[in-house]
C-alpha cells in the first residue's frame, strides 16, 4: 500500500511523518527512507537537513538566503540519499520526503526512491508529493499498486 501525503507548504507533511515513523517504530517495524527536516530563521525556512531513518545519519540537504531564493541542493547529499534509497528495501515501512519538482521534471534529487516504491518490498510507503504533482503520482502508481491520497489541508507545521 502506498499513501501519498500532500499538501500546501506547512501543512505538516513532515509532522505528519515523523509521526507514522514514531508509531510505527512503536509497533516494532522496521522503518526507512529519508525525512527531509527544516530549519526556520526568522519565520522562513531556509535550510534542509536529510534524515536517514535506518541509520540516524543526518546530512545537509539544501539551503538558501530567503524564502524567495531557489534551494541550492548539495550534490554529494543527493548522492548518499540516493544510496540510502537504494538499500532502503526490504522494509516494513518506506518513508520518503518528499518527490518533487527536482524528481519529476528534472530528473534529479532522489530517483532512486522510485525504484525503490516500484519494487513493492514492503508492507506500507508513505510518499509526500507536492499538491501539484499528485495527479503524476497516481497515474505512475495506480496501475500497479493499491495507493491512498491524504491531503492535508493549510495549517502550521512542516
Amino acid at each position: 500500500m502506498i499513501y501519498l501525503i500532500s499538501g500546501p507548504r506547512g501543512a505538516g507533511k513532515t509532522t505528519l511523518c515523523r509521526q507514522l515513523v514514531q508509531c510505527a517504530r512503536q509497533q516494532g517495524w522496521c522503518v526507512t527512507g529519508i525525512l527531509t527536516e527544516g530549519e526556520w530563521h526568522g519565520g522562513e525556512k531556509l535550510v534542509l537537513y536529510a534524515h536517514d531513518l535506518s541509520r540516524g545519519e543526518r546530512r545537509l540537504l539544501a539551503q538558501r538566503r530567503s524564502a524567495a531564493e531557489p534551494w541550492g541542493f548539495v550534490a554529494e547529499t543527493l548522492e548518499w540519499g540516493n544510496r540510502v534509497f537504494a538499500s532502503a528495501v526490504p522494509t516494513d515501512v518506506l518513508v520518503v520526503d518528499e518527490l518533487g519538482p527536482l524528481e519529476w521534471e528534472e530528473g534529479r534529487g532522489w530517483t532512486a526512491a522510485f525504484a525503490a516504491i516500484e519494487s513493492r518490498q514492503y508492507q506500507y510507503a508513505v510518499v509526500v508529493v507536492r499538491p501539484e504533482l499528485v495527479d503524476r503520482a497516481q497515474a505512475r502508481w495506480r496501475a500497479s499498486l493499491d495507493v491512498c491520497l491524504c491531503r492535508l489541508p493549510a495549517g502550521k507545521g512542516e
